[in-house]
């Protein structure tokens, strides 16, 4: 796959899936929820969001380090030689919640406004250091966002 098809497939992909599988860490152990994600157009910045008393917004904050996982697999045999996953991985931190960030967000997940909207909620952005791209199931490609 060249270089531009392979950044087209990974902007379809990020602008089609609505969740991705959040990997956070804590006294060594991995921790995994869903969250509902939108990614910034230059993809170096995914932004979710998270209510504040959680195990999740807690493992972040003490040690902003995590991973994120975005696919497009129907469970389906194809899915061998078709599917695409990608595993971001990066820095997270709690941002405001500015007009523009919240306009980005909804419009993606409209459905979860009044979510964003709560003083309990937290948005969170992963500047994203690599993304690595899993295609044909075993063609690996890694994308350094420095």
């Amino acid at each position: 796959m060249s270089e531009s098809n392979l950044e087209k497939n990974l902007k379809a992909l990020m602008k089609e899936q609505k969740l991705a599988v959040l990997a956070t860490f804590h006294d060594g152990e991995p921790y995994t929820n869903l969250v509902a994600f939108v990614t910034s157009d230059d993809l170096k910045h995914i932004f979710f969001v998270t209510p504040v008393a959680t195990r999740k917004y807690s493992y972040l904050t003490a040690s902003r380090k995590a991973s994120m996982m975005i696919d497009n697999r129907s469970n389906k045999e194809s899915d061998f030689k078709d599917a695409m996953a990608v595993n971001a991985e990066g820095t997270v931190l709690e941002v405001e919640k500015t007009d523009e960030l919240n306009s980005l967000y909804l419009e993606k997940h409209p459905y979860l406004k009044d979510f964003l909207n709560s003083p309990s909620s937290a948005l969170m952005r992963m500047e994203v250091k690599r993304y690595i791209v899993a295609s044909r199931f075993q063609n690996v490609v890694e994308i350094d966002m420095a």
